[in-house]
């Protein structure tokens, strides 16, 4: 995933203004950010949010040439309580984070869906506790959304159709939920793009516009997909990460024809047939490959990265044969 950080940095550095910029904050956002606090027990890593001081000089946040604030983020995992819904104070935010608070339980909160200049939208929670229910399609009124990442929680029923309009949607991570249904189209725009829906209970095929659009990540794996995912692929694609293991994927790959920017494939756990095909000999920028436990016979190309792959790229097929698997049998 080291373009998806990549992509968060670059973010980050154009949504933000360095808080000298600003001598003091905006006394709704003032009023906001000390109901926040309290609402989250006063924690410690709070400390410098103090009423006598600029709120732009506080941890946690970020405020924009006028004073506002355009970012808050907070990580604690000792802290209970849930997201507070005074974050509706904060008009002007575009970025907003909370990571690995234990108190993230219920819905999604109506008070994110209320702020309509975010941009930027990440809610993880890591262990037990998570958002749970399903994605409310009033998130799709969050028309500036470049960003959202509702990974890691426990969310149910379907993706709603509804994301699809939203026109700067650029990342999209709602990976490690449990998410049915299938996956409606449309869902990332632009350049850059990355689609990460891996580990849900997704199933239907994957929609045929994801063929044409310019993702540089997709993630699919680990669902319950069927059918063709051969149009995801060509020479000339930007795509360099591509998982879509532990699937029911059913096609020919003979004649495909990859990207050759990809550093990851793993096609792995799936019904894929034919022969291994020509074109991954001249994938010179992958470090990881993975076509094993599909139905692929024939000799495997020789040379290009062909030559440094293991045994665990190409085991568990139906009849696949030559280096780095045992030799084929000449008739």
């Amino acid at each position: 995933m080291a373009h998806y950080h990549l992509f968060l940095a670059c973010l980050f550095l154009v949504l933000l203004v360095s808080p000298s910029l600003a001598s003091q904050c905006n006394s709704g956002d003032l009023k906001a950010l000390l109901s926040i606090k309290q609402s989250l027990g006063n924690p410690s890593i709070l400390s410098s949010w103090v009423p006598s001081t600029s709120c732009c000089t506080w941890t946690h946040l970020q405020c924009d040439r006028a004073g506002r604030v355009n970012s808050l983020a907070i990580r604690d995992s000792s802290l209970t309580a849930t997201i507070p819904p005074s974050v509706t104070g904060l008009t002007a935010l575009i970025s907003l984070s909370f990571i690995d608070l234990p108190g993230l339980t219920g819905p999604i909160p109506a008070s994110i869906l209320a702020l309509k200049t975010l941009q930027q939208v990440t809610i993880i929670r890591t262990s037990v506790s998570s958002f749970s229910g399903p994605i409310p399609d009033s998130i799709s009124q969050l028309s500036q959304l470049d960003t959202l990442d509702l990974s890691s929680n426990k969310l149910t029923g379907p993706i709603p159709a509804s994301l699809s309009k939203l026109p700067k949607l650029r990342f999209l991570d709602m990976s490690h939920n449990q998410l049915t249904g299938s996956i409606p189209p449309g869902l990332v725009h632009g350049n850059f793009a990355f689609l990460i829906l891996s580990h849900n209970l997704l199933t239907g095929r994957i929609p045929l516009d994801y063929g044409s659009a310019n993702i540089d990540s997709i993630n699919l794996s680990h669902n319950r997909l069927i059918g063709d995912a051969s149009f995801l692929f060509g020479a000339q694609k930007p795509t360099t990460e591509v998982y879509l293991a532990w699937n029911q994927l059913e096609f020919d790959i003979s004649n495909v024809v990859f990207p050759k920017g990809l550093t990851d494939l793993d096609l792995s756990h799936n019904k894929i047939s034919g022969r291994v095909p020509a074109s991954i000999r001249d994938l010179t920028k992958v470090h990881r490959l993975d076509l094993s436990y599909n139905k692929l016979c024939g000799e495997i190309p020789r040379g290009g990265v062909n030559t440094h792959m293991t045994v665990a790229a190409f085991g568990h097929n139906k009849c696949l044969c030559g280096a780095p698997l045992s030799p084929c049998h000449k008739n």
